[in-house]
């Protein structure tokens, strides 16, 4: 509802309620999941799909936001409040079905294992007794729910002054508390099987005895009884952030051909909340999850200067810089984990920080906290030129450098702890290139519009769109936990030399094709796929890093057609648009063009396995890796196309 007095004052309100049902349902009848590793990696995953069995997602969403402006002379003072909640009801039940069965061997040995009838045995559960006792709980409708309701609530002000016909000044001030309601926690009680005991409601839990844990915090420290104040999931953090903020904008000649921009201040966002209900879904320990006493919203401190200057030939060159800071990004830490004391004893120069048992806890206690350390710098450069003739053209070129202490990539705390590559102590923040964003990107844009027949009812636009791209990022680490933390999959690399290879531990492995590959095959193999791979040869005796390695560079053509007939419709002007869209044209003409490629879809490849034995490792690689990368058989690798209609009124 927008309302306006006499010019000097005006007033916007908005109300938005949005609502969501989203489900998803498995095609096939109650199974466990079973995991079948191979040199210490997920190798084949069988069974039940775990991640939709009675998956239901019920959101509302409403927001209210009003803002009252004062016209004054040469200011514009806007007063604003705004307030949203978003409910959310999550029915996730990852071991509906029974717990996650795990077979750590090689395929033959597995199938050697499973008798032809009879019940199946992995780590003392029967399948069959797991398939019966699901069964009974899904009649029964008995799943695990979580609800919960976040808020925020807002106050802002903000002046644009304009100082001068060439040079306005926009400043304010925007606080954001946040706020968390009816958070409630139902579950089947699966015991003893991993899965959740006692109750969860209105906050507070029934706690099991094993929930007085050994922790320690995020500098190392031992602290006990993580029900306690130092560690409750029962408690979110509410907090005030304030974010004040000043931009300009100068005209220096008075017509718009150089212009002049830029601002700083604070911003404050808002994060996935599934991260929140983390904690609601999973209260109790050996899955705990939590978030720091002290936390507080994702926030960044963004400073940008940007100018427009257009030559009389009517280009327009764009040249702007920007640098963000985190202030108060976001880490999670696994609490069971202090400071390693451990040193590897690998025989090469690969000597980390592994963790003993006295450097552990009772329990996994994963715990979002904040971090200030991260950054991006950014640049960007453009010309653009529209001709009498109905040609457009562009051509930009971005340059990207962003680091980071943890690129979350998950929506579950544990993975977003697992995917966190790090060498020596998992918990501390460390400045490291961030798995998102491409350093180098250029792009170009063509468009021309034909217009003809009577009265130009009729028009033809043909545009082109172009990307060349340098690659996506990921990471070298172990398949494997070689520094003993409880994690397969966050072990950095260390890439040795052909003389270290040579007095390396390696256990046989039987290959892809069945045949068994001693340490010296493996070895010769190793020294070759290092060779091959131009990050792994130049770094030879040294740690690979977090997000240190590229993709090769991919290349993308768009095409679109857009065909315009046009009528009157008494003093108006009417059209019917009809569009063609070709996405990656390239691959189109030529099935070799347009391929990307790529070591892994998951930000970290594992090329070498390992096992530690105390302080002593023992590796295996598969002699059948000859290369890296691998051409993309996704959609993004493939072209597309699709069609269009639209009504313009």
């Amino acid at each position: 509802m927008k309302s306006n007095w006499k010019g000097n004052y005006a007033n916007k309100l908005r109300l938005v309620f949005t609502t969501f049902r989203d489900k998803r349902n498995p095609f096939s009848t109650p199974f466990p999941v079973v995991n079948i590793s191979k040199y210490g990696t997920r190798y084949i995953v069988a069974g039940h799909e775990p991640f939709s069995i009675h998956n239901r997602l019920n959101q509302d969403a409403f927001q209210a936001t009003n803002d009252f402006t004062i016209y004054k002379r040469n200011h514009s003072i806007t007063l604003g409040a705004s307030y949203e909640s978003f409910k959310f009801g999550n029915s996730f039940n990852l071991t509906g079905y029974g717990p996650t069965l795990f077979w750590d061997t090689d395929i033959q040995r597995f199938k050697d294992s499973v008798p032809v009838g009879g019940a199946i045995v992995f780590n003392a559960y029967p399948l069959d007794v797991d398939v019966n006792f699901a069964r009974n709980h899904a009649a029964a409708d008995k799943w695990t729910w979580y609800y919960l309701t976040v808020g925020q609530v807002s106050l802002y002000a903000q002046d644009e002054w304009q100082a001068s016909e060439r040079f306005k000044l926009t400043y304010g001030l925007r606080a954001d508390r946040s706020l968390y309601f009816n958070s409630r926690y139902n579950s089947a009680n699966l015991n003893p099987d991993g899965t959740f005991a006692g109750s969860y409601t209105t906050g507070k839990p029934t706690v099991p005895n094993n929930d007085n844990l050994t922790l320690f915090d995020k500098d190392g420290k031992p602290v006990t009884n993580g029900q306690g104040k130092d560690l409750d999931n029962t408690r979110l953090p509410k907090g005030l952030l304030l974010s004040p903020r000043l931009g300009f904008n100068w005209d220096v000649e008075g017509n718009r051909t150089l212009q002049i921009r830029g601002g700083s201040g604070l911003f404050t966002g808002r994060f996935p909340f599934v991260w929140v209900g983390n904690h609601i879904g999973n209260p109790f320990s050996f899955f705990y999850n939590a978030t720091d006493k002290d936390f507080r919203w994702p926030q960044v401190w963004r400073t940008n200067v940007g100018t427009d200057f257009k030559i009389p030939y009517g280009t327009i060159f764009s040249f702007d810089i920007a640098y963000t800071k985190d202030i108060k990004g976001m880490m999670v830490r696994n609490y069971k984990l202090g400071t390693p004391t451990g040193t590897l004893n690998s025989g090469t120069g690969d000597k980390r920080n592994i963790y003993n048992a006295s450097d552990q806890g009772t329990a996994n206690a994963y715990v979002f906290t904040n971090t200030d350390v991260g950054y991006q710098f950014n640049i960007t450069l453009q010309a653009q030129q529209n001709f009498a003739n109905g040609l457009y053209a562009m051509v930009g070129y971005n340059y990207l450098i962003a680091k980071d202490a943890s690129s979350i990539s998950a929506e579950i705390s544990s993975d977003a702890f697992d995917r966190n590559p790090i060498l020596n102590n998992a918990n501390q923040a460390r400045l490291t290139p961030s798995l998102y964003g491409n350093k180098h990107r250029f792009i170009g844009a063509l468009s021309k519009k034909f217009e003809y027949g009577t009265k130009k009812a009729l028009a033809t636009t043909v545009s082109l769109f172009g990307t060349l791209t340098s690659g996506n990022r990921f990471a070298y680490v172990y398949g494997g936990d070689i520094n003993n933390d409880g994690t397969t999959s966050n072990d950095l690399l260390y890439v040795p030399t052909d003389a270290e290879i040579d007095v390396m531990n390696f256990a046989p492995l039987t290959d892809v094709n069945g045949k068994v590959q001693d340490a010296a095959a493996q070895r010769i193999a190793l020294k070759w796929f290092i060779q091959q791979d131009d990050y792994l040869r130049n770094r030879r005796g040294q740690y690979t890093e977090k997000y240190g390695a590229e993709t090769p560079w991919f290349s993308e053509v768009d095409l679109r057609i857009l065909q315009d007939f046009n009528f009157k419709a008494g003093k108006s002007t009417r059209t019917i648009q009809f569009s063609i869209d070709i996405l990656n044209l390239g691959n189109l003409l030529n099935s070799d063009w347009g391929v990307r490629k790529y070591a892994t879809t998951s930000g970290y490849y594992q090329p070498l396995s390992v096992s530690l034995a105390g302080s002593v490792p023992t590796y295996q690689f598969d002699p059948t890796a000859r290369t890296t990368f691998i051409a993309s058989p996704d959609l993004i690798s493939r072209w597309q196309m699709q069609f269009g209609i639209r009504f313009i009124f």
